[in-house]
């Protein structure tokens, strides 16, 4: 099976001179203080385990370079071992700001891995009204993402960045919170992603592996057809996932008689 993380960070926002409250437009000279990571947990897929770290340390309650500094530095090995990873709004976000700030600071860039975005699923294969990891964990998991109770709402934020240790508790809390509704956010639709990365090119069975799951528990279900050929159809007890095999069925006989739509 493949070494699959999921992960989350929460990021400070950008400081920046404004003169008004709303659709201000803000150049990068305006700019006090880029955004930054404040923190990230992360858990290996069907482990209990999780890692966390926001990188301060006891002399210092307040997030510095430094910190971020050292909080990637725990990051790095983690990536650097998964074969693909898991996060809502994890290509456009997370990964990306990840990234950027090693750049920043000239950390290594971790080997190859496969993303696998749950809001980029959502977005392509459902039609929900909102595509939020609160939102979809709430009709489909029957639970809330976990709300700011002392802190409400940016005062979260902006308290960690202060320094204060409570605040630094309860996020703590919510990023944990949000690494495992991700999980089962994922467990929940994998199914139904069809750009779902093959994870049975990473086993060694010999059985019809479901390319979602691994899992060998599949049955036949009728054919899958394209223009030039017929493919046996799988059905996954596990996953509840369909796959297809890779031969076509069609003896070459059949395929060299067989011709396609021309655009004229």
């Amino acid at each position: 099976m493949p070494n699959i993380l999921v992960l989350d960070i929460e990021t400070a926002p950008n400081l920046a001179y404004v003169w008004k409250f709303w659709q201000e437009n803000i150049s990068a000279k305006q700019v006090i203080k880029a955004c930054t990571i404040l923190c990230w947990s992360a858990k290996w897929l069907g482990e209990n385990k999780v890692f966390y770290n926001d990188g301060r340390s006891d002399k210092s309650k307040i997030p510095t370079a430094k910190h971020e500094i050292r909080l990637l530095t725990k990051l790095l090995p983690l990536l650097e071992k998964a074969d693909m990873v898991v996060g809502h709004n994890l290509s456009r976000f997370d990964m990306p700001k990840i990234r950027g700030r090693c750049l920043v600071y000239n950390l290594p860039i971790p080997s190859p891995y496969k993303e696998i975005d749950t809001y980029k699923i959502a977005v392509r294969e459902f039609g929900f009204e909102s595509n939020s990891l609160e939102y979809l964990s709430s009709i489909l998991l029957g639970e809330q993402k976990s709300n700011h109770k002392k802190f409400p709402g940016f005062e979260l934020w902006s308290r960690c960045m202060s320094g204060d240790p409570d605040a630094w508790v309860e996020m703590k809390e919510y990023n944990i919170i949000d690494i495992k509704v991700t999980e089962e956010l994922y467990l929940k639709i994998r199914a139904y992603s069809t750009s779902h990365p093959n994870v049975g090119v990473y086993c060694e069975n010999i059985e019809v592996t479901c390319p979602k799951c691994a899992s060998t528990n599949s049955n036949k279900r009728g054919y899958a057809y394209t223009t030039t050929g017929k493919y046996q159809r799988y059905h996954c007890n596990d996953c509840g996932g369909w796959h297809r095999s890779r031969f076509t069925e069609y003896p070459r006989s059949r395929k060299d008689g067989l011709t396609v739509n021309t655009v004229s």
